[in-house]
């Protein structure tokens, strides 16, 4: 076990945690019963005075005798040419993945009502950070591809994707909408549910197209001054549609099982758990959450919610000038466009139930106004984007 000293250097005396003998508290000035080891940079002042606040330290630990992790897959594909120019392949691709690194609490007391420093298995300390080795990951994917080989000025490859990702903890640091530490420590499997970075469906299709006009095509264009000008451009895009991630619903850190976590889920009243009409301004369904009992943990489940899928179409269009003075010599312009269609790519909604103004009328428990609002889109994909570039080659 060991210390993050940049965290914690000088800090050793906390108004909560046991050091072994009294607990010092502010403007008490009481420090018998600490311990020598307990040296501290910062001496708080003596009785009467205002001491400082020191929370208890974050500690971190990790397994000496670590496993290591490995990955089995397998997979299954037919593939089938049809004509000259189409190819088209189905195929399977399954994994699994054991002895995954994840995070837990080692400090979690059990959930209960009352002063947590009593359950807590080490009172001197606050979070323990323990990097386990025991979490587990299953995938399993159906793809369809078609291929169209470049003939007659046009070539297409689109792919569609159906999969489920499964695991206890998607990683040692927070992806996307998850969290850094299962709800409850001592049993990580009950966290297994759908992985931050799951996309069940995905489809994209890319086209590059070289337009019939110019010497030679469909609309021939003899004179060539012209052709250099109309002639000899391409076209291409990217449609891509995907389902959105997984998200995990909260009590926006209140520790309501009193465990000394602040990772509590709602609890799960009923019904959809997204709202009838699903928009960026009420995306999931307040009826459907309250905050659990004081003293228990919530029993909606990790990753369940899902947040708004992507709808983008990315196009180009280019050509390339030969210079007349040296065939060495290229210009190429390029006319780029990006989320061409301005469809908006939605980020997360309010996960945790008690953002925003309690509900008029609705019990203390109850989900309120903020939560399942949408207030921002995805930095990657931004509203439309048009660009011009030119390169000169040589």
């Amino acid at each position: 076990m060991y210390f993050d000293m940049a965290r914690n250097l000088g800090v050793r005396l906390t108004l909560t945690a046991q050091t072994g003998g009294d607990t010092w508290s502010q403007g008490s000035g009481s420090l018998s019963g600490l311990p020598d080891t307990y040296a501290n940079a910062v001496t708080p002042p003596g009785a009467g005075g205002a001491g400082p606040a020191f929370p208890p330290p974050y500690a971190f630990g990790s397994d000496y005798n670590h496993y290591t992790s490995y990955t089995e897959q397998y997979l299954f594909n037919i593939q089938r040419q049809v004509g000259s120019d189409w190819a088209f392949e189905l195929g399977y691709l399954g994994s699994e993945s054991h002895h995954l690194y994840g995070f837990q609490n080692t400090n979690e007391a059990p959930p209960g009502i009352g002063n947590v420093i009593t359950r807590l298995p080490f009172a001197d300390y606050g979070v323990i950070q323990w990097v386990a080795d025991g979490m587990n990951a299953h995938y399993n994917a159906l793809s369809f591809q078609a291929t169209r080989h470049f003939s007659q000025g046009m070539s297409v490859i689109g792919n569609y994707t159906w999969s489920k990702s499964l695991d206890d903890s998607s990683g040692i640091r927070v992806q996307n909408y998850d969290e850094l530490f299962p709800q409850n420590s001592y049993c990580v499997r009950c966290d297994y549910g759908l992985s931050s970075f799951d996309v069940e469906q995905r489809w994209i299709t890319s086209v590059l197209y070289d337009l019939p006009v110019g010497k030679g095509k469909t609309l021939n264009i003899s004179n060539p001054f012209l052709n250099a000008i109309i002639g000899g451009w391409e076209m291409g895009g990217t449609w891509t549609l995907q389902s959105g991630l997984p998200q995990v619903l909260t009590i926006g850190g209140k520790d309501n099982s009193g465990t000394n976590e602040g990772g509590d889920r709602p609890q799960y009243l009923g019904g959809s758990i997204y709202a009838p009409n699903k928009s960026a301004s009420d995306w999931l369904n307040r009826a459907a959450f309250a905050v659990a009992p004081p003293g228990q943990f919530g029993d909606f489940g990790r990753n369940v919610a899902i947040t708004p899928g992507i709808a983008d179409l990315d196009a180009e269009l280019h050509k390339s000038f030969i210079m007349p003075y040296n065939e060495h010599h290229m210009l190429t312009l390029r006319f780029e466009g990006f989320n061409v269609l301005n469809h908006p790519a939605f980020g997360a909604p309010a996960g945790s139930i008690l953002s925003g103004a309690p509900v008029s009328g609705a019990a203390s428990n109850a989900a309120r106004l903020g939560f399942g609002v949408i207030s921002g889109l995805l930095p990657t994909i931004p509203m439309r984007q048009l660009q011009l570039g030119i390169k000169y080659e040589f």
